[in-house]
This record gives structure tokens, C-alpha cells and sequence, in this order.
């Protein structure tokens, strides 16, 4: 089952990071004031009802503005994919939009 789990304190965002070495998961740093931000949380919403076993941890600017520091963040919003010991970060809207997409592209003709 996918989940979505919102971080509030440098000690649960540390304790979620203590895990990627024997976890996959994803962390959404995200924006309290940009309309982009809102739109990825809606989908994100809607992906998490779909199937499949992801888990994307959220962090806010808000509640967490130092914490962007740990993967050099420095827009949102931004996707961390820490996946087999390795980071990947994406900061590109689209991919970003993509990756908690509920439905395939439509296909171009």
C-alpha cells in the first residue's frame, strides 16, 4: 500500500533518514505558499490511493526550513528518491507531476 507521511520535527526527518540505507522511499519538500506545491499534494492525494507499496515522506518549508539542506534543496517542489543506497533528486516540475500521476499520458497522435 503506498503511503504519505508528513514530517514535523528534525527528529522524525532524522530518524526516516537513518532508515534509507535498509529502506526505499521518496521525500517531497515542498513549498506552504506556492500553488505549484499545491497541486503535486492533490495528486499526491490521489496517488496514494492507487495501488502499489511506495512510501513518500512530506516536508514543508515551514515546518522544516533547515531540513532542505540535506540534499542541497533549494526549490520546491523537489522530489528525493533515495532508492538502493543511492539519492536521486528531481527538481523539474513535470517529473515531479509524473511520478504521482494516477493515469498513463495520453498518447500523442
Amino acid at each position: 500500500m503506498r503511503s504519505l507521511t508528513k514530517l514535523v520535527t528534525e527528529q522524525e526527518l532524522n530518524e526516516v533518514l537513518k532508515d534509507r540505507k535498509r529502506k526505499n522511499f521518496s521525500v517531497l519538500y515542498y513549498s506552504t505558499w506556492c500553488s505549484w506545491c499545491d497541486k503535486i499534494l492533490e495528486r499526491a492525494e490521489a496517488w496514494k490511493d492507487e495501488k502499489g507499496h511506495e512510501t513518500v515522506y512530506l516536508v514543508n518549508s515551514w515546518d522544516l526550513p533547515e531540513s532542505f539542506a540535506s540534499f542541497s534543496i533549494t526549490s520546491a517542489p523537489s522530489l528525493v528518491h533515495l532508492v538502493n543506497k543511492k539519492v536521486r533528486v528531481d527538481v523539474e516540475y513535470p517529473k515531479i507531476y509524473s511520478f504521482f500521476s494516477t493515469q498513463s499520458p495520453p498518447r500523442r497522435t
